[in-house]
């Protein structure tokens, strides 16, 4: 294989055109990055939000049981005559 010289130019010019089109790829990829961090952060924060709920929510009735005990009542009242009801 023959040997060609390169000037100094020339091989600006070639770094120059390799690093143009490299560039826009690189550009792409730092943005990805970006958005998966902030991504990751909104996770956290998820997270944060999903144990507040949950400790907020320790000791709360749900509705079904709150509904079947309200019917038990209810018998027990039918059953003692109670007049008291609204």
């Amino acid at each position: 294989m023959a040997k060609t010289k390169i000037s100094v130019d020339d091989l600006a010019l070639m770094l120059q055109k390799e690093f143009n089109e490299i560039h826009p790829r690189l550009a792409k990829i730092d943005g990805i990055e970006r958005r998966i961090g902030g991504m990751e952060r909104n996770i956290e924060v998820l997270k944060k939000d999903d144990q507040m709920i949950l400790k907020r929510l320790e000791g709360v009735v749900y509705r079904t049981e709150f509904e079947k005990l309200e019917i038990r009542v209810h018998d027990l009242e039918d059953l003692l005559a109670f007049n008291g009801r609204k």
